[in-house]
């Protein structure tokens, strides 16, 4: 066995070990005292951050959260002006077998359809137009007349559109001029329920195409060129080039142009109401005209509240898919 010899007496050692030992604990404990202070200012911080959000939280609250509950709450209600009688799924069991709802309903799907598709394929057309080779400043002004319909409200873009659809407006003057109708007959676009519905989604695809040419502008300006210049080295042709490539790359913006786009189509209410109320004979009548008149000239608050409990359920989850889209492109 061997032993150490220090030359210090065996109390000194003691001593030494203990005092050792102190300090050890000693610089523990500050440690863990320093990290509950910053701890503890920390989240003094953030509570004083989020007290800054308050006012914002209670209008949220008072503007979305209150109505929203409200409008639940009143789809199982009987409702007009001077009572509430509790129905149940006595409103919604109505809505089933109300076939205007479903016409509406339908034509609303209609109406978002086409709206979509129709805004994607011009969007498209002329994006990739004025992303081609050609001089910067015609460039510049094509895309500012380009987009000032984007910039009208739905409301001027209607009104626009009423006296353009007129029976003796621009429109039926071009066809008369061109031979396409006679100069003694007129067509009422918007008074015929045959052609309605379309001169409503007309208005729509004009006035909101802007926004999908811009957003597919910007993503075609972010597309690699080292990708099309290999693709021509290799002999690829330009169908093939914008089938292999382009779409490829702008595949999330059109994913999130569209699920935005279906969204704002689907409870559009602005267009049907300025340009044909509904009509003719609930011929252009979509789902938020439907609870319009439903709810404020018909009174029946609780049977238009279950149309738009309905309208909320299928917009929710067109937004949780985009919501989904969004935070998986993200991670």
């Amino acid at each position: 066995m061997t032993v150490l010899h220090t030359g210090a007496p065996p109390s000194r050692l003691v001593t030494a070990h203990k005092s050792a030992g102190l300090s050890r604990t000693g610089g523990r404990s500050r440690i863990g005292w320093w990290t509950m202070l910053s701890l503890r200012r920390r989240y003094r911080e953030e509570i004083l951050a989020y007290s800054f959000l308050w006012p914002a939280l209670l209008i949220l609250v008072a503007l979305l959260i209150y109505p929203l509950v409200d409008v639940i709450r009143l789809s199982f209600h009987d409702s007009n002006l001077q009572r509430e009688t509790w129905v149940g799924f006595g409103n919604y069991a109505a809505l089933l077998q109300d076939p205007l709802f479903w016409r509406s309903f339908g034509q609303t799907v209609i109406f978002t359809l086409f709206s979509v598709v129709f805004h994607l394929a011009i969007g498209l057309a002329l994006a990739l137009l004025l992303n081609m080779q050609i001089n910067d400043s015609f460039r510049a002004i094509a895309r500012g007349l380009l987009i000032v319909p984007w910039l009208l409200a739905p409301t001027v873009a209607g009104m626009i559109w009423v006296l353009m659809l007129a029976p003796f407006g621009v429109f039926n003057g071009l066809l008369v001029s061109v031979g396409v109708i006679d100069a003694n007959a007129s067509v009422s676009w918007l008074g015929d329920p045959s052609t309605a519905l379309g001169s409503v989604t007309a208005m729509n695809v004009w006035r909101a195409f802007p926004f999908f040419m811009v957003m597919l502008l910007a993503g075609l300006q972010a597309v690699p060129k080292q990708l099309y210049e290999a693709a021509e080295i290799d002999g690829a042709s330009l169908p093939r080039q914008f089938w292999h490539i382009t779409l490829p790359q702008l595949r999330g913006v059109i994913t999130t142009i569209v699920l935005l786009d279906s969204i704002w189509s689907f409870r559009a209410f602005d267009p049907v109401f300025v340009m044909t109320g509904g009509g003719p004979a609930h011929a252009s009548e979509v789902l938020a005209s439907a609870i319009y008149f439903d709810g404020f000239q018909k009174l029946r608050f609780g049977y238009a509240s279950a149309e738009a409990v309905v309208m909320f359920v299928v917009l929710f989850t067109v937004s949780a898919i985009y919501v989904r889209r969004t935070m998986s492109n993200v991670n």
